[in-house]
């Protein structure tokens, strides 16, 4: 992130939050708009959330399981791994390079923290498909009123 306006490490204030989080996606966006998407963007990821989970679908076409790792720490999923570029024939010159390669590393922040030992995971055709279910203490409970006397 370029600006940071008004960081105070103490702040934990959810307008505070929206705030650094849009001011996050304004400078990716202008960033990308200058230099081309990056490894700050891949992979790409859809989130999802419930009440008691959040589902993160991730596009990694060209890899193999093995050489994707996924971690879960309080409320981040991060995601990283690498890439290889394909392999070319000499004398070939390349005239457009679209197709990421390379090492990667996403974070996402989820709206609430992860039960860790119950993350699931699972890779099929290029998708990488997570369940992260929220911690029972995280969840909302439902209080009793009771009439009083």
């Amino acid at each position: 992130m370029l600006f940071r306006i008004l960081d105070n490490p103490t702040r934990n204030n959810s307008f505070w939050r929206d705030f650094d989080r849009l001011n996050d996606e304004i400078t990716k966006s202008i960033l990308d708009s200058q230099f081309g998407n990056s490894a700050r963007s891949f992979p790409p990821v859809n989130v999802y959330t419930k009440e008691d989970e959040a589902l993160v679908a991730a596009l990694v076409p060209g890899l193999e399981a093995d050489q994707i790792e996924i971690s879960v720490k309080d409320n981040h999923l991060t995601i990283q791994g690498r890439k290889k570029a394909e392999d070319l024939a000499e004398g070939t010159e390349v005239l457009r390079r679209e197709i990421f390669s390379g090492e990667f590393h996403r974070t996402v922040e989820l709206p609430f923290r992860v039960n860790q030992d119950l993350v699931v995971a699972k890779y099929t055709n290029g998708v990488l498909n997570i369940h992260l279910p929220r911690r029972e203490e995280d969840k909302p409970k439902k209080v009793t009123i009771t009439r009083g006397a």
